[in-house]
């Protein structure tokens, strides 16, 4: 971890996206316009803001695309490619990695043509898998099937998660907290064996640790303790409008509960929150 002396330098960015869950959007007016990405893919990664728009529904079965909700709220998700087996380029890759570059996930469900796109809410890649299906010829192929899940449920097990722990070093935390953004492999729900709410857990783990009890916005100490004696402060995701979900350390910081409402609500919120990712790009080494 970086320890040079800087002068911050707030990133320039777009305001991020923010949409409601339930309502209609048009695709062309109230997403692409104001935040870019691809008009017709169904995996649409914007180059303007830290934002991948996925779609799913309309048209998408008879190009060799399925997808599905199962009963625990998971969305199994096919990936894009209409010919011969599925690789991990464009928009493949970018819903894999998107917790390692700091990218949220927006998911629409078309509603039809001419009907506009209904917004289900932000979800997290939590791993993928393999599995044979029809291309749009009729050939069996192998897809790639991600596994989404809402942050609605994710935020809610986190809410659960026990305070951090302080006999792990310092680096050691931090290296669990590194791996857990990343995706290797076809684990299917388990990264390492891991699930994501323990990777979730060692992101937040390490962000409390490496603030050591002072808020990394206003650098001031945190205002109370937990019972257990550890000083309370909340981790905030610099690059989405929720905070939840196990992103690279280098977007994510502990901030305290009047610093945390702030870069949300307050008149200054996009500037704060600009400030805060120059800080962590400075403080976090890109691994």
């Amino acid at each position: 971890m970086a320890s040079a002396q800087y002068i911050e330098q707030p990133i320039q960015l777009a305001t991020l996206p923010s949409f409601v869950v339930g309502e209609k959007y048009d695709r062309r007016k109230d997403i692409h316009e104001p935040f870019g990405g691809n008009r017709q893919s169904g995996i649409s990664t914007s180059s303007q803001v830290p934002a991948i728009f996925i779609f799913t529904g309309g048209s998408g079965e008879r190009y060799g695309y399925g997808d599905n909700f199962e009963d625990n709220g998971v969305l199994m998700y096919s990936g894009e490619g209409q010919r011969g087996d599925m690789v991990f380029n464009r928009g493949n890759s970018a819903i894999r990695d998107h917790l390692l570059d700091g990218k949220a996930l927006h998911l629409f469900q078309s509603l039809g043509h001419g009907k506009g796109q209904e917004y289900l809410g932000e979800f997290v890649c939590q791993g993928w898998q393999p599995r044979p299906a029809n291309d749009v010829d009729g050939n069996i192929r192998s897809a790639i099937i991600f596994e989404l899940l809402p942050v609605s449920l994710l935020e809610r097990r986190e809410s659960l998660l026990p305070a951090a722990s302080t006999l792990e070093p310092l680096e050691d935390a931090r290296f669990r907290a590194i791996e857990a953004s990343r995706m290797d492999g076809s684990l299917g729900s388990r990264v390492g064996g891991r699930t994501i709410y323990q990777r979730s857990a060692d992101v937040r783990n390490y962000v409390l640790r490496r603030a050591n009890g002072v808020c990394e916005g206003c650098e001031r100490p945190a205002p109370f303790r937990r019972p257990d004696g550890s000083a309370y402060l909340e981790p905030h995701h610099t690059t989405k409008m929720s905070d939840g979900g196990p992103d690279h350390p280098r977007f994510v910081a502990a901030l305290c509960p009047a610093c945390h409402r702030e870069v949300h609500h307050g008149e200054a919120a996009a500037e704060r929150n600009s400030t805060l990712q120059a800080r962590l790009l400075h403080m976090e080494a890109v691994d």
